[in-house]
């Protein structure tokens, strides 16, 4: 209901608002009785008490209304159907109904109403000169003698300016909540180019909006200076509530204000998420779609382990410069994942499409980087068994050469020194013989493995050739192992035989020397014969500690006879 729509019966005063208050505080609600030349309409009186009662707050209504119903100038009969209506319409907002009569009224009276009771709800019958004694005069109009001034048509000025801008004020508050609606359509999981799009549109009319919300807030504080310029209890109760009302208009618009950058930057802000997301998604499909085409088709091609060390080691560096090729894809991965884990820390959902994404490129990438370090174990594995037979092959080459050239039995010398290194080398060409036949079986055994694509699927790799390769290596391995040994034998045997001769010729010699120093011993010693029995006991004694000293001296019969046998070697040889 608005001022504007019954301004007729606004301004015929059938009832008005003076702004005053009753001794206990309740506003006054001045109702005219006209008189009998003057018509009355029981409507019109309805539809102001009803427009006055929608202007005063719930909590002003429920402290209860003061009417004042001017009845001077009427009869009792209009005066009745009056009072009949304000308690009809107003009910218990009425919460005192004054009514004043004319003094000849008094004089009709047969009841003394001076000594009646007053009962609680019943309108009280008095002339305007007791009025005082429930109104005081400050708080009356001038027409029943009081000092309050009221204009009638400002008030009605005022009630259609401040009713214009609740209007006004009730549109943007509706846009604003509209504007709110919009942008809050767009949450996480949107495109991009919906967002964008929704930026576009609702940027002009975000913009519109909140200038025309600043020019209501600006004119509700102007109006509110204008009409309540103190906030006290002097100002009408009518007011007062109009300017609370005012107040909580303009907190609503600051609440939708609020609500509404809210909401805009949460559009923003799902804006720049959904770039974010937007560009993780086109990361992982790049990734993923890499590793699916270009990558297995690089890795398909390469199957073959090589046959020799030259070969194996070319494909150990086509591999390293395809690892290389690779390496800026794990760096991308890698970085992907830590930024997709990293969403729901910085507050973006996950949407479950980025996840399952996600997820398939965790399991390509792993698939593919385990496949491609079976690929390079295989080529490192391959590499090492083809050094390990050509170093075994080299080094057999070297012994046998070695022994090719000290095959010559007269040089006793060295053959300690010879037979030591033999048996080193030997020992060292066994433990590389092993080494050779593990990494032989090894490489055997990993490429009879199934091999798996990115996917999960085998695929049809065929290495019999190679296995065979392998399988003949170690054949010729282990018959060079044979002969090897063999020769060895043979040589270590005629080295120690060698060695022994000549420890024996050693000790032939030191005894030919012994036996020679004996003898000039003897002859100076022992050629004198003596002359009585003592001195002849005594010489026989130190001969016989002599010969003991000779056989000391003397070596085995059976050395004596290999020296023997030697010597004759030695002979025949010359």
């Amino acid at each position: 209901m608005e001022a504007a729509d019954i301004l007729g019966a606004l301004q015929a005063q059938t009832a008005i608002l003076p702004g005053g208050r009753d001794l206990e505080g309740r506003p006054l609600l001045l109702v005219s009785v006209p008189s009998e030349t003057q018509p009355w309409n029981k409507d019109h009186l309805d539809t102001v008490l009803r427009y006055f009662l929608f202007i005063f707050s719930p909590e002003t209504r429920r402290n209860g209304l003061a009417v004042v119903l001017d009845a001077t100038r009427s009869s009792w009969r209009t005066a009745r159907a009056c009072m009949r209506q304000v308690g009809v319409t107003m009910g218990a907002d009425a919460a005192a109904l004054i009514v004043l009569r004319p003094e000849a009224f008094w004089d009709k009276q047969r009841v003394d109403n001076c000594t009646r009771t007053q009962k609680e709800g019943e309108p009280v019958y008095i002339p305007v000169c007791r009025l005082h004694k429930y109104v005081e005069l400050s708080q009356l109009p001038e027409e029943l003698g009081g000092s309050c001034s009221y204009d009638h048509n400002q008030w009605l000025q005022n009630r259609i300016d401040v009713e214009a801008f609740t209007k006004e004020t009730e549109g943007v508050v509706s846009d604003l909540e509209k504007l709110r609606q919009r942008l809050t359509r767009f949450r996480a999981g949107v495109r991009v180019s919906s967002i964008e799009e929704a930026l576009s549109l609702n940027r002009e009319m975000f913009d519109t909006t909140k200038d025309l919300a600043h020019k209501v807030l600006q004119a509700g504080k102007e109006l509110l200076e204008h009409f309540v310029p103190n906030r006290d209890l002097a100002a009408p109760q009518d007011l007062l509530d109009t300017a609370d009302r005012v107040e909580r208009l303009l907190e609503i618009i600051h609440g939708k204000e609020a609500l509404i950058e809210e909401a805009w930057l949460a559009m923003e802000k799902s804006f720049v998420d959904a770039k974010e997301i937007s560009s993780l998604e086109e990361g992982v499909s790049r990734v993923t779609n890499w590793i699916l085409g270009p990558a297995e088709m690089m890795l398909n091609g390469q199957q073959e382990v090589g046959f020799d060390v030259i070969s194996a080691e070319e494909l150990r560096q086509e591999h390293e410069t395809m690892e290389l090729q690779c390496r800026d894809t794990y760096g991308h991965y890698a970085e992907l994942l830590h930024k997709i884990d990293r969403l729901p820390r910085c507050d973006i959902e996950l949407p479950e499409d980025l996840r399952s994404q996600r997820d398939f490129m965790d399991f390509v990438c792993r698939s593919f980087a385990t496949r491609l370090e079976r690929r390079r174990n295989v080529l490192i594995t391959s590499l090492r068994f083809f050094r390990l037979v050509s170093e075994y092959f080299d080094r057999t080459n070297e012994v046998f050469e070695s022994l090719l050239k000290c095959d010559d039995v007269e040089n006793l010398e060295s053959a300690d020194a010879m037979l030591v290194e033999l048996q080193e080398s030997h020992i060292n060409i066994e433990l590389l013989g092993r080494e050779v036949m593990k990494e032989g079986e090894k490489l055997a055994d990993i490429l009879s493995m199934p091999v798996k694509d990115a996917l999960g699927r085998g695929v049809e790799v065929n290495y019999e050739s190679d296995i065979a390769n392998v399988l003949e290596l170690l054949d010729a391995t282990t018959a060079r192992k044979n002969i090897f040994c063999d020769s060895v034998e043979v040589h270590k045997l005629t080295l120690a035989q060698v060695s022994h001769i000549r420890a024996y010729e050693r000790d032939a010699a030191q005894a030919v020397q012994w036996l020679d120093d004996l003898f000039q011993v003897m002859l100076k010693a022992h050629v004198h014969v003596g002359c009585n029995v003592y001195e002849i006991q005594s010489q026989k004694e130190e001969h016989q500690s002599f010969q003991e000293t000779a056989k000391v001296r003397d070596f085995c019969p059976y050395k004596r006879q290999f020296n023997l046998h030697t010597f004759r070697v030695r002979c025949v040889g010359k």
